[in-house]
């Protein structure tokens, strides 16, 4: 699998995610206190969790393929 390949799976399963929880915080009308707060905090933990080493290794080969693109266009 190419570093294309993989970013491209990694953003689509991150999309996946976010439409996960717009779906979710869309069924929720009227938002008690309670639900806010139990919300927040299942999305802090959920920014807080670490990744595991594969997922770290795509990141950094993300990060990576961001630089040289950024890299590329300014040498344009």
């Amino acid at each position: 699998m190419t570093n294309e390949e993989k970013i491209w799976e990694m953003l689509t399963k991150m999309q996946a995610d976010i439409d996960a929880l717009k779906k979710k915080s869309k069924v929720q009308d009227e938002e008690t206190p309670e639900q806010y707060e139990a919300r927040k905090k299942a999305l802090i933990e959920f920014i807080n969790t670490p990744l595991t080493p594969e997922e770290k290794k795509e990141a950094d080969e993300f990060a990576e393929y961001i630089a040289e693109m950024d890299a590329r266009k300014a040498a344009i």
